[in-house]
């Protein structure tokens, strides 16, 4: 079937959500979250008040929307990058917890504290967190389905999923709430503890690299 293509109407309110999205990601660069207001979006994406209640219930909806984009498509891009370029689960586990190794390496101000507003929310709202979190665990049971061969049996692939985002998730808080939290190494510890307790045939332990 073919896909219908998007009415004028229906671009014209993309693009002006694009545009709400961009502005509130520089705003947030130079002023941070807290100090990133309504008022100041809408005269950075020239746009009305009114418009922009039209598109956001509210600014916390707002955040978690353009925070959730950033964190949720690193993590999709790295289990589609370990499907599409690794053999195995070893491989694939070694290369998405490289890919989070130099992604906090690399992060700057603005991105540690768009992941923090989005931990810090997970608890706040059940819908958003079941959303966030129901989207990192399906990415994770691709992973773990394509690969099911290798994982023990009697292990589930929902549960291997569960576990995986919520140690990685834990950690995540860890790096954010503690400027000496070694992440490269702990990230290490736990990809070679899920190798272990995961895979069903001995595994070469790993070091990655940053």
């Amino acid at each position: 079937m073919t896909a219908q293509p998007i009415g004028r109407r229906e671009r014209k309110k993309q693009a002006v959500r694009e545009k709400i999205c961009q502005e509130t990601v520089e705003l947030i660069r130079l002023n941070g979250i807290e100090g990133t207001t309504i008022e100041d979006i809408c005269e950075r994406a020239d746009i009305a008040k009114k418009t922009f209640y039209n598109y956001y219930p509210s600014r916390h909806d707002l955040l978690i929307q353009v925070c959730q984009s950033d964190l949720l498509l690193r993590t999709r891009n790295n289990v589609e990058g370990a499907l599409l370029h690794c053999q195995g689960l070893q491989q694939g586990l070694k290369y998405i917890f490289s890919e989070m190794q130099n992604n906090m390496a690399q992060a700057d101000r603005l991105e540690r504290e768009m992941v923090d507003y989005l931990i810090i929310n997970i608890s706040n709202n059940r819908t958003q967190s079941a959303n966030q979190l129901n989207f990192m665990n399906e990415c994770f049971q691709a992973l773990y389905e394509s690969n099911k061969a290798d994982i023990k049996p009697g292990l589930n692939i929902g549960f291997c999923s569960e576990i995986t985002v919520g140690m990685i998730n834990a950690m995540i808080v860890n790096w954010l709430n503690d400027e000496s939290y070694d992440i490269k190494t702990n990230l290490d510890r736990l990809l070679n503890f899920m190798l272990d307790s995961l895979l069903e045939n001995q595994y070469e332990e790993c070091e990655t690299a940053v």
